[in-house]
């Protein structure tokens, strides 16, 4: 079934989770305020938000997105789509724990899936099983 899908990041990764979701509709944004206006326009069943979305606003989204009414029981996945410069620096381990409590439902690092058809597909069933009941 084809679902709705809000991916807020940079455009860097956009060709590889248009190919993990390909069928879906897919919308991208960039900055927060157009995030916020999306959200407040637009139905989705999924929000994607990535670990550098508008210079790492992703946790400003995700409280965003839980305490609007709207969105607020909709799945969110956050997203770590290449490996940055700064990695030493970060713990992806504390991304993925202040996500969670952030009551993000996957920390999908894609840097952990090969680039090909069947990396994406193994990607794509982890965003899957958040549509199944």
């Amino acid at each position: 079934m084809r679902k709705r899908i809000l991916i807020a990041d940079r455009p860097n990764g956009d060709r590889r989770l248009l190919e993990i979701l390909a069928g879906h509709q897919v919308t991208f944004t960039r900055t927060m305020a157009e995030a916020e206006r999306l959200l407040e326009q637009q139905d989705f069943d999924l929000i994607m938000v990535g670990v550098h979305f508008d210079d790492s606003r992703m946790f400003d989204l995700l409280r965003h997105v839980r305490s609007s009414g709207r969105h607020a029981e909709r799945p969110l996945a956050c997203i770590r789509g290449h490996r940055f410069a700064s990695a030493a620096t970060i713990s992806m381990d504390g991304l993925q724990v202040a996500a969670r409590a952030l009551a993000c439902n996957v920390f999908l690092d894609l840097t952990q899936y090969p680039d090909d058809a069947r990396g994406n597909a193994e990607a794509r069933k982890v965003l899957e099983e958040l549509f199944t009941p």
